[in-house]
């Protein structure tokens, strides 16, 4: 009798199992699986990492590498931006997948890193040049109204090619996406922030509240300051009425070599 009993109990936790799987979020016609998606915006990353350093004379390569994304995917530019929106829906699948794609990335920066050590080619100083991109954290990553994921923070320490009279470009573009379509709320919005301290103590600093999406940017110019000690900031999402995600990508802090007048 107690086998028996056990029967009905097992196909009722079936049931339920079966129940819950098929009411997760309808993904219509026109939408890509988690498993494509993470795909795409891995290879997007990839080939964005390409473009950026594409020279102006051949930077319509920038341009081909994006298109190649969705040949190589067989897939199109329009299911991608339909996914995106689905996404928006849909935070929580969304994280899933974007956490995996930060997880390639940071794995493959990491291998690239130790092989350049191993190589003893590698060094703890910025690039040299007028005008470069030291940025060396991930070029993406995604913020979330958890406390150990709303928050990113850099600095960089004076070396051999750092000049008095640098200017601080710090780029980024922001998406938000939460359930809701809500407009963001100043107490809500995102806020970037980049600062310069310098050899005599002295800190000039600028602040931005991200309202809404797109590229948005912070320039620093050095005055009569003197040398750089160190270059740092943060891009900080506060607590949210709901659960909103927040993707940022293209990073970048241009150092630009300012000769003076």
């Amino acid at each position: 009798m107690k086998f028996m009993r056990t029967i009905p109990i097992c196909l009722i936790m079936l049931f339920l199992l079966a129940c819950i799987v098929a009411c997760g979020p309808e993904r219509p016609d026109g939408v890509l699986s988690d498993s494509k998606m993470e795909e795409v915006l891995y290879d997007y990353h990839k080939a964005k990492a390409l473009g950026d350093k594409e020279p102006l004379t051949t930077k319509y390569k920038a341009t081909l590498y994006y298109l190649n994304i969705f040949e190589k995917n067989h897939t199109t530019e329009a299911e991608f931006d339909s996914t995106l929106s689905w996404y928006s829906h849909n935070p929580e699948a969304f994280e899933r997948v974007y956490q995996r794609v930060i997880k390639r990335i940071s794995d493959e920066k990491a291998l690239l890193e130790r092989s350049i050590a191993i190589s003893g080619q590698g060094g703890n100083v910025t690039q040299s040049g007028d005008s470069v991109n030291i940025w060396s954290e991930m070029p993406m990553l995604s913020l979330t109204n958890h406390p150990y994921n709303n928050r990113i923070s850099f600095e960089y320490q004076n070396d051999a090619n750092f000049e008095d009279q640098d200017t601080l470009h710090f780029n980024a573009r922001f998406r938000y996406f939460h359930a809701n379509n809500h407009f963001v709320n100043s107490n809500e919005a995102a806020i970037m922030a980049l600062s310069i301290r310098y050899r005599n103590d002295s800190i000039i600093s600028q602040l931005h509240y991200i309202l809404d999406d797109g590229k948005h940017k912070l320039t620093l110019q050095n005055g009569k300051n003197g040398k750089i000690r160190e270059v740092y900031g943060f891009i900080y999402l506060p607590e949210q009425s709901e659960n909103r995600i927040l993707l940022v990508d293209s990073i970048s802090l241009i150092r630009m070599h300012t000769k003076e007048n």
